[in-house]
C-alpha cells in the first residue's frame, strides 16, 4: 500500500452543462470539477502530489525540487502545498531566455508569493532539467537539507495513482449511464492519461479515455505513457485489460502555452455559458478542441462526454484577452 496525505477536497462534483450542450448541439456534456479540489485552486495536480508529498515525508526529506513552465501549475501547486506543509521549495522554471519574468503574472505570481526558491533556466537548459534537479538535491543533501525531487508534472508512477484513484471515483459517479462516456482531457506530461487508462482497466471500462495534446505529438505522449507504465510495472503486476487511451495532437496550434485568439474567443464563449474559467494553456486548448470534434461529427459515437477540469484558472490572468472582449 503505498501512502497518501488527504489534501483535496474529495470527491469534485460530476456536473451537467446543460447550457453547453445546448449550444453546441452535442452529446450530453458533464464537467469533472476538478477546479474545486481546493488547496489554492490547484485542480488535478494535487491529487498527485497527495502521493508524492507522503513519500517525500516518509522519505525525511525538508525540500521539495520539481521543474515546469514558468506558468505552472504543477509549480504552483508544489510550491502552496510546500508552504502549508512545512517544505522547502526549489522550481526551475522555463523562460524564452532563461531570465526572469519582468512583472510576474497569474501562477507565476504565486511562485514568488509562496516562498519558493526559483531557478530560471532557458528551453536548452530545460531538456537536462532531470540533472538539473539531481544536481540541487545533492548539493541541499550535502548542506544537511535532504530534498524530494518530483518530476514535471509530477507525471510518473507515484502520481500516476493519484489519477487511477480520481478514475476510480469518476466511474462510481457514472453508475447508472447509458453507456460508456469518453473522458475528455488535456494531456501533456502524462500521468493524468495513464492514471485514467488505468481505472477505466479497473471498472470495467466505465469510461473511454480521450486525450488532447497541449503542445506535443502524439508520438511523445506515448513515449511518456510507455514510461510511466514501465515504472509502474516494477511496483505493482499491470492488468493486461489497460487500453490505450485515444490521443490527438490535432489542436496542439502554435505549440505549448502559444494561444490562439480563436481558441480565446471558444473560452470565452464557454465561460459565458458554464461560469467557469479555463486555463488557456491547458483546460482552454481542451475545450476548443472538444468544440472543434463535436462540431467534425466525430464524438457523435457517444452518447455523453465529460470534461475533465483540471483547474488552473489562475492562467486566466497571465494571458491577454483584449481582441477577443473588443
Amino acid at each position: 500500500m503505498v501512502d497518501r496525505l488527504a489534501l483535496a477536497n474529495l470527491p469534485t462534483p460530476l456536473t451537467a452543462a446543460d447550457r453547453l450542450t445546448e449550444a453546441w448541439g452535442s452529446p450530453r456534456i458533464w464537467i469533472k470539477r476538478d477546479d474545486l479540489t481546493g488547496f489554492g485552486l490547484s485542480g488535478n495536480k494535487i491529487r498527485k502530489l497527495e502521493y508524492h508529498l507522503a513519500a517525500a515525508r516518509e522519505a525525511g526529506a525538508s525540500a521539495l525540487i520539481t521543474a515546469g513552465a514558468a506558468q505552472s501549475n504543477h509549480c504552483r501547486a508544489t510550491a502552496l502545498a510546500a508552504a502549508q506543509l512545512g517544505f522547502d521549495c526549489h522550481l526551475f522554471l522555463r523562460t524564452s531566455d532563461g531570465l526572469p519574468v519582468d512583472e510576474p503574472t497569474g501562477n507565476h505570481l504565486l511562485h514568488h508569493l509562496s516562498g519558493a526558491v526559483l531557478h530560471f533556466v532557458t528551453p536548452e537548459q530545460y531538456a537536462g532539467r532531470t540533472e538539473m534537479m539531481a544536481a540541487k538535491a545533492a548539493e541541499l543533501k550535502g548542506a544537511g537539507t535532504p530534498a524530494w525531487v518530483i518530476p514535471e508534472g509530477a507525471s510518473d508512477y507515484l502520481g500516476m495513482l493519484g489519477f487511477a484513484e480520481a478514475g476510480r471515483e469518476l466511474a462510481g459517479q457514472l453508475a447508472g449511464y447509458d453507456g460508456p462516456p469518453a473522458v475528455w482531457h488535456a494531456s501533456s506530461s502524462g500521468g493524468t492519461t495513464a492514471g485514467l487508462a488505468m481505472a477505466a482497466s479497473q471498472t470495467n471500462h466505465a469510461f473511454v479515455v480521450v486525450g488532447t495534446s497541449v503542445g506535443d505529438t502524439v508520438a511523445e505522449l506515448n513515449d511518456r505513457l510507455a514510461a510511466i507504465w514501465q515504472e509502474t510495472s516494477r511496483h505493482r503486476s499491470l492488468s493486461k485489460n489497460i487500453r490505450s487511451p485515444i490521443l490527438t495532437d490535432a489542436y496542439i496550434g502554435g505549440g505549448y502555452g502559444v494561444v490562439s485568439d480563436e481558441e480565446l474567443r471558444c473560452q470565452l464563449e464557454v465561460t459565458r455559458l458554464t461560469g467557469l474559467l479555463f486555463d488557456p494553456v491547458y483546460t482552454g486548448k481542451a475545450i476548443y478542441a472538444l468544440r472543434e470534434e463535436i462540431r467534425s461529427g466525430r464524438m457523435d459515437e457517444y452518447s455523453d462526454i465529460v470534461f475533465w477540469h483540471t483547474g488552473g484558472g489562475f492562467g486566466v490572468f497571465a494571458h491577454d484577452f483584449s481582441a477577443v472582449l473588443a
